[in-house]
């Protein structure tokens, strides 16, 4: 399981070098939508340093919804379990 998990790795590492040494060239990034060319809202980086920051920004999104999501749940089963507890209870009297 190990030797392929390093083959997994080194092939998702020569992947994401690939990429980088392709989209080498700088490009300017605007946060304005009407004024594009406004550099106040904006910043110039090379392209696969944008690319990398979006899948990392979409991976920490997703972890967070996932660590929501399991608290949610965790709560919602506790609070069944006490409901259900009170109308045993209840039932008891």
């Amino acid at each position: 399981m190990k030797p392929l998990n390093r083959l997994i790795f080194f092939l998702i590492a020569l992947g994401v070098i690939f990429l980088a040494l392709a989209n080498r060239q700088i490009v300017s990034f605007s946060l304005n939508p009407f004024s594009p060319d406004d550099p106040s809202f904006g910043f110039r980086a090379p392209l696969f340093v944008l690319l990398m920051g979006a899948i990392g920004f979409g991976i920490l999104l997703g972890y967070i919804r996932s660590g929501v999501t399991s608290v949610m749940n965790g709560l919602a089963k506790n609070m069944n379990r006490i409901l259900s507890r009170d109308k045993d209870r209840e039932d008891d009297d």
